[in-house]
């Protein structure tokens, strides 16, 4: 086994890494993801213009699968908590973002990853306190910045891992990291059980990056006696390949 990386198999009795995944839904019927996927769950809005759980909500976009994939080939010692908030063109209302992101914190997952983001500021301070909320019980939060280089949150948020992908990143085990964001692969590179799903069609984006960036840190979590998530970043820095000071 490579240092710093887990298995599932090395210690079958270390709890594993538990990660609320806030994207289009994991589809645990791909690949070996029903080894993962511990709970679904659903969000919408009713016709009354309220928010509503939905667990049977459809799949809509491959997208959440592919970030499962991702993560589950970095580091096998996970669970998911799969929140399906996105449509088939992977856009949601706001307000079911922020209903979603509160409610992963009930879950006490040791990541929420969120492969998405919005540039609409009149959210900017209600993901701030879900973020704050999240900081105070030891949890980490992975967000993808915007692809057109938008200021997005929870990305730009203070608190949270920002990630942006680059085209030079080409293994999917090396990453960056410089002024604040962390760098990975934008594309998906060599992820067991993907062309079950990509059909020819890769996936692109600061979405792919932000997944390894959750792969790193679970692998890490489950790998290292580190309790700080802080000490978790910076032992996560130190990994980088290429660092400049912010």
């Amino acid at each position: 086994m490579r240092r710093g990386w887990c298995d599932i198999n090395t210690d079958e009795r270390q709890k594993p890494v538990r990660i609320v995944v806030i994207d289009s839904g994991i589809n645990a019927s791909k690949s070996d993801l029903s080894r993962f996927v511990k709970e679904s769950i659903g969000f919408r809005v009713n016709n009354e213009g309220y928010i509503v759980e939905d667990k049977n909500i459809e799949i809509k976009n491959k997208h959440g699968t592919v970030i499962a994939m991702i993560i589950r080939n970095i580091c096998k010692n996970v669970e998911f908590i799969s929140m399906n908030i996105l449509n088939e063109r992977l856009a949601t209302d706001g307000r079911i973002l922020i209903c979603a992101f509160h409610q992963a914190l009930d879950y006490k997952p040791d990541i929420i990853h969120l492969s998405l983001g919005t540039t609409r500021w009149r959210y900017r301070f209600a993901l701030r306190k879900i973020v704050k909320e999240a900081e105070k019980n030891n949890i980490i939060v992975v967000s993808a910045a915007n692809n057109e280089g938008l200021k997005s949150y929870p990305a730009y948020t203070k608190g949270v891992v920002g990630v942006k992908g680059r085209a030079d990143i080409t293994g999917y085990r090396e990453f960056w990291y410089q002024k604040g964001f962390f760098y990975a692969p934008l594309g998906v590179r060599d992820i067991y059980g993907i062309n079950e799903i990509d059909n020819g069609e890769r996936s692109v984006g600061n979405s792919m990056a932000a997944a390894y960036i959750t792969g790193h840190i679970a692998s890490i979590k489950c790998s290292k006696n580190i309790k700080s998530n802080a000490e978790i970043i910076e032992y996560l820095k130190s990994r980088a390949v290429k660092k400049t000071k912010e």
